[in-house]
């Protein structure tokens, strides 16, 4: 019985050990500095207890300031529309506790503390989504919106030879040495010849840039999806399955274009558009995730990839409007996956981004105000 309370006590231990140390790698961890004016107080010892959590709250809603200067120009327009109510219960957003240091200068009649906090982010993440006018409108309102989103890697890299344009002058130049001599009756003239050639070379180079082409697949749109698209519904979007639409031409020439072109052509864009109008779907995605060269992680072994998004773009066509507009594009996002196999990085590096970007762009329409 004994031994069987001792391996419970120590099951018990390694959860709770478990979930302290799971909850604070979701933690943003920041340091805040409080300063009390002591002259209020009758002495600093009577008020000991009561001056220490007044600094604390100065220095906890410090630390708050500082991660807030962390965001983004769209997430900091969001966080001011619930700034009060964070600030007024700043504790249950964050772990404030521990003092890291403490000063009394009875001369200046200060005192200052800092503390270490751990600030959660999902919750506040979350109170800004609950915020959002998309969270905040009615279940008929909830917006449905479509994924055209596709990886591509590098299938060929030509790279053209320089231009190079030769100029070649040849100058010919005769020197004329005349002696004349007068006899009489007549005048002699006696002329030797010197020819001269002198040659330049020049001319000048033209350098072509390489041309890359890519191999556009939808193989990855697995791990597209799960990252986005639990951030898609909590901002109140219902993800529809672009396979359910008819898109199966526009699909095959989006990833011509992409991977020939680079970019979509008008007529493809003006026939994606309209055939997601007729859906009555007023937003879609649409972008490219981008896979890097594969590498070997020197430390663990692990296989990493880089991938990177060069532009996303949220397009959105308001009720009773003809036109749609773009309402949201996130460029330069780039993250690493790693994974035993070259094909698990790449899930994981494409989830990562998607992750990233989906974020991007729900701060953006909330800043907007759009649903």
């Amino acid at each position: 019985m004994i031994k069987n309370m001792s391996c419970c006590k120590k099951i018990l231990f390694f959860i709770l050990f478990y979930f302290l140390n799971y909850s604070q790698i979701y933690a943003f961890e920041e340091t805040g500095k409080g300063s009390i004016d002591i002259s209020v107080y009758s002495s600093f010892e009577e008020d000991k207890n009561i001056i220490i959590e007044e600094a604390k709250k100065i220095a906890c809603k410090n630390a708050l300031k500082k991660y807030v200067s962390t965001f983004t120009i769209d997430k900091k327009k969001n966080y001011d529309k619930i700034k009060s109510k964070i600030e007024k219960n700043y504790s249950s957003y964050m772990v404030c506790n521990e003092i890291i240091d403490e000063s009394l200068d009875v001369a200046e009649n200060k005192f200052v503390i800092v503390v270490k906090a751990n600030i959660d982010e999902t919750k506040i993440n979350q109170a800004l989504v609950e915020a959002s006018a998309i969270a905040k409108a009615s279940e008929d309102e909830i917006s449905d919106i479509v994924l055209l989103m596709f990886s591509a890697k590098t299938k060929n890299i030509k790279q053209k030879e320089d231009k190079v344009t030769q100029v070649d002058q040849t100058k010919k130049s005769v020197d004329v040495e005349q002696t004349g001599a007068a006899t009489e009756g007549e005048t002699q003239i006696s002329s030797e010849t010197t020819e001269t050639n002198v040659t330049s070379t020049g001319g000048n180079t033209v350098s072509s840039s390489e041309v890359i082409t890519y191999e556009i697949s939808d193989i990855y749109n697995e791990s597209i999806e799960a990252g986005m698209i639990e951030i898609l519904n909590t901002a109140g979007f219902e993800l529809i399955d672009g396979g359910d639409l008819d898109l199966e031409e526009q699909i095959e020439t989006i990833k011509s274009d992409y991977g020939e072109q680079g970019k979509l052509s008008k007529a493809v864009q003006k026939s994606i558009k309209k055939n997601i109008a007729s859906e009555e779907i007023s937003f879609y995605i649409q972008g490219i995730f981008k896979i890097g060269s594969q590498e070997v992680d020197s430390a663990t072994g692990l296989k990493v990839v880089n991938v990177s998004v060069v532009s996303a773009k949220m397009m959105h066509k308001r009720e009773g409007k003809k036109f749609w507009k773009s309402v949201a594009t996130v460029a330069g996002n780039q993250r690493k996956g790693k994974g035993t196999t070259y094909d698990e990085s790449i899930n994981n590096a494409i989830r990562l981004c998607a992750q990233s970007v989906a974020k991007q762009m729900v701060q953006k329409l909330n800043a907007k105000g759009i649903k």
